[in-house]
């Protein structure tokens, strides 16, 4: 079964989804028209057609101060209404992996065994991984989905000495993994 929010972009203009997604994720933020196209990846004359369209259906709100101009989305009940319509839902691991992806010092998440309903046993590889963070976001997943996450940080080193021993044998899903380049 097609997600629908997937389902609507594939039915839909591209950029004009593109930018509707944008408002939508940062209700609070207010963007400029270069500032919204860049960060939708679109043309400034591109992205400035679409932004007129969705301010005259009211979907955005337009802020002049002096020659400037920003926007941000309507936050009325039918913009809440398309929030709700284009929502990808994430997974708690998913969520756990945009969050602890995001932190210094995570080089690699793999997911050791299975995931199930209700639980997962995860390997965070990296060198100067914050370990109280990491701790915060596993409780704040296990408030909010009811989903417990069994970690183990590990740095580089340690995990190719243990797994040479046969420690982490089994099945292991790359979860995320951090491009040489990127660090």
């Amino acid at each position: 079964m097609v997600e629908p929010s997937k389902l609507l972009e594939g039915l839909f203009d591209k950029k004009r989804m593109a930018l509707l997604k944008l408002f939508l994720d940062h209700p609070e933020l207010e963007y400029g028209v270069r500032e919204a196209a860049k960060a939708s990846r679109l043309a400034p004359a591109t992205a400035y057609r679409i932004i007129r369209t969705l301010v005259k259906m009211g979907v955005v709100d337009e802020r002049r101060i002096k020659k400037l101009r920003l926007y941000r989305l309507n936050q009325s009940k039918e913009t809440k209404f398309l929030d709700e319509l284009l929502a990808s839902k994430k997974s708690a691991l998913e969520e756990f992996v945009d969050y602890v992806s995001a932190l210094d010092g995570v080089d690699e998440i793999l997911l050791h065994g299975k995931a199930t309903k209700e639980k997962a046993n995860v390997l965070v590889i990296g060198e100067r991984a914050d370990t109280s963070a990491i701790l915060r976001i596993i409780g704040d997943i296990k408030a909010k989905y009811n989903f417990t996450i069994l970690h183990l940080l590990l740095a580089a080193r340690q995990y190719e000495q243990m797994s040479s021993m046969g420690l982490y044998g089994g099945e292991k899903q790359t979860l995320f993994r951090r491009e040489a380049d990127e660090s």
